[in-house]
């Protein structure tokens, strides 16, 4: 057994076939096909089912894949000893896509500044398919709204709070945030994400019926048409830099005002990785844009 063979388990499957798990490590067809051969004869099991075109892994070979991804980490830890000159290597990285416009930029600003051996790779999906893709490896962290209930294998550290607001066209008059979701329609903050699930209950608890126009899981795409006047929405406060763009006024949603929490999240079954330990403390420390006062507050 050799962390080749490892390398092309796992490099299987995350791109479901030896074709491309070949082109992922540079390597022919027939050469991960005789990698996984050799491994299946030195443990004597069948790591991959042929019957079906193209082949999956068995459970016993996704078994063996998760505890490959636990040696590939190790052995990237051990490449890092004794560097001087800072962490190299690569990071996968999950990010929801509201993350992507407060302080993560930011925080891998400051994380390529220090460390400009390491190579991060960013990937921009919802909250579920992330905790998902932690699970199985294909990523090594993820930032995510912070959810309901635990997450069998994962863990989670919050890194911030954000207030949720109620984003209304700028003429419009209600003065309250009940008055303008009970008179305006109403465009959801995605429901397949967790930050979505979250605004409906909220809404479900405060007993606030809301008519609805539309759901999208962009904040752009929602400050865009909630300026046309088409409707108001639910969203995490917005970033200075949106903010200043948005012809939108804002609202604070519920009295004490309701926030939802941004997390970091790793995989339980996994041993600290530098690389991830650095980031979460520059993403803890990381500086915020300005706060971004209402139109209501405004002197």
């Amino acid at each position: 057994m050799n962390l080749q063979q490892l390398r092309a388990m796992a490099a299987i499957a995350d791109t479901g076939s030896f074709s491309a798990a070949g082109q992922r490590l540079g390597l022919t067809h027939s050469a991960i096909s005789q990698q996984v051969r050799h491994l299946e004869q030195e443990l004597g099991v069948a790591l991959v089912d042929r019957s079906f075109k193209p082949p999956t892994l068995t459970n016993l070979g996704r078994a063996l894949v998760d505890r490959a991804r636990m040696i590939q980490a190790l052995t990237e830890e051990i490449r890092h000893l004794g560097q001087e000159d800072g962490l190299v290597g690569s990071l996968t990285l999950g990010a929801v896509p509201s993350a992507m416009l407060g302080r993560l930029p930011h925080a891998l600003g400051a994380l390529r500044r220090a460390h400009p051996g390491l190579r991060c790779e960013i990937h921009v999906a919802l909250s579920g398919e992330l905790s998902e893709e932690l699970r199985s490896g294909r990523i090594d962290a993820a930032i995510a709204t912070a959810p309901q209930h635990p997450i069998e294998g994962l863990l989670w550290t919050e890194i911030a709070r954000e207030p949720l607001v109620v984003m209304a066209p700028a003429d419009s008059d209600e003065e309250n945030d009940r008055s303008l979701l009970e008179t305006h329609p109403f465009i959801w903050f995605s429901r397949r994400t967790w930050a979505g699930q979250q605004i409906e209950q909220l809404l479900i608890d405060r007993n606030i019926t809301v008519q609805s126009m539309a759901e999208v899981d962009s904040l752009e795409a929602i400050a865009a048409l909630v300026e046309q006047g088409l409707g108001v929405s639910i969203t995490p406060r917005l970033d200075s830099a949106l903010a200043a763009r948005a012809r939108v006024r804002t609202v604070p949603f519920g009295q004490p005002q309701a926030t939802r929490s941004l997390a970091f999240f790793e995989r339980a079954n996994m041993p600290e990785r530098a690389a991830c330990a650095e980031l979460l403390k520059l993403l803890q420390a990381a500086h915020e844009p300005p706060d971004f006062v209402p139109d209501d507050e405004r002197p």
